[in-house]
């Protein structure tokens, strides 16, 4: 026999509204949570939940244009399905999100995405993150892509809501030159076979420059330096010319990049360079690589013996 129970709340409306000159522009919005639970028996006769939730959040933020105040509104909705039966997350779990302009006198689609996960977050006003969640000894998997166009930057695993990643600017840089760099610890199929992860490296417009982290070591060695880096590498930048008052080298962060002095007033992008990217855990370097025009250069890299980097496809 099996039960089901069906729940759904109208939730999160926002009014938001925008005052230009000529008129006001009131808009009004909601979005929709439901909830359904199956309570059945498997083929041994016992209980089984099976569980598929719909939570639908809304986001509002600003875009700052220099003279404007642009208001936006990201719609998040997380279709996560479980069961009692089985370890984790239902890999068929999503995040969609959609992204609307409300600066006119109608909502205007920006953006429409979705990505394999059960949570999704808006980072800065400039990003988004869904978070598949680990199993077992899987590490969590973030996907992140530019917020108001979709675009796809960046894999990454690791802790937080955008896992092992790391940003870097160069100051007073006419055109803005930011950059980030990701730790990407997941395999699949067949596993990690010899290969700690990959490092991307990229800008706005996705990845620039892909290294791959291998080890020659034996299968503990190996197995616990894999899951280490997978949970929870660190992804740290060392300017050669950073003030003595800087404090010791940074991630940064996607509202407020590392500052690279030795880049200071760049005004060719692909010039950027002239520091390095470290690849640390638990308050150890495993690995540091130069960053020269705009590039990760693995040939010139500092590593441990019985690790090697590698150039890697996109």
């Amino acid at each position: 026999m099996t039960q089901m129970y069906r729940l759904a709340a109208t939730v999160l409306t926002a009014a938001l509204v925008a005052a230009p000159a000529s008129a006001q522009v009131v808009h009004e919005l909601s979005a929709k949570s439901s909830a359904r639970v199956e309570v059945t028996k498997n083929k041994d006769g016992e209980d089984v939940v099976i569980m598929a939730v719909r939570n639908a959040r809304l986001v509002p933020y600003t875009l700052f244009t220099g003279d404007r105040q642009l208001p936006r509104l990201a719609t998040v909705t997380t279709d996560v399905k479980t069961r009692t039966d089985a370890e984790g997350v239902d890999p068929t779990s999503v995040v969609v999100i959609t992204v609307d302009d409300l600066s006119g006198a109608k909502p205007k689609r920006l953006a429409s995405f979705s990505d394999p996960g059960s949570s999704g977050e808006v980072i800065a006003g400039r990003y988004f993150a869904s978070t598949f969640p680990g199993c077992c000894d899987a590490p969590q998997v973030h996907r992140v892509r530019a917020l108001e166009t979709g675009h796809a930057l960046f894999r990454s695993t690791g802790p937080d809501v955008m896992g092992s990643a790391a940003w870097v600017e160069a100051p007073n840089a006419k055109p803005a030159v930011v950059r980030w760099a990701a730790f990407d610890g997941a395999f699949e199929g067949e596993g990690p076979k010899g290969r700690l992860g990959r490092i991307i490296y990229g800008g706005p417009e996705g990845p620039i420059s892909i290294v791959e982290l291998r080890a020659t070591l034996a299968e503990d060695s190996f197995n616990d330096l894999w899951e280490g880096l997978a949970h929870n590498a660190v992804l740290v930048w060392l300017d050669p010319k950073a003030p003595a008052d800087a404090g010791p080298p940074g991630s940064g962060d996607p509202g407020s990049p590392q500052s690279m002095w030795v880049a200071d007033k760049l005004e060719d992008a692909k010039r950027f360079g002239g520091f390095q990217l470290l690849l640390m855990l638990d308050g150890k370097q495993v690995a540091g690589i130069p960053v020269i025009a705009d590039r990760l250069v693995p040939t010139r890299a500092t590593l441990p013996e019985n690790i090697t980097l590698v150039p890697a496809a996109r």
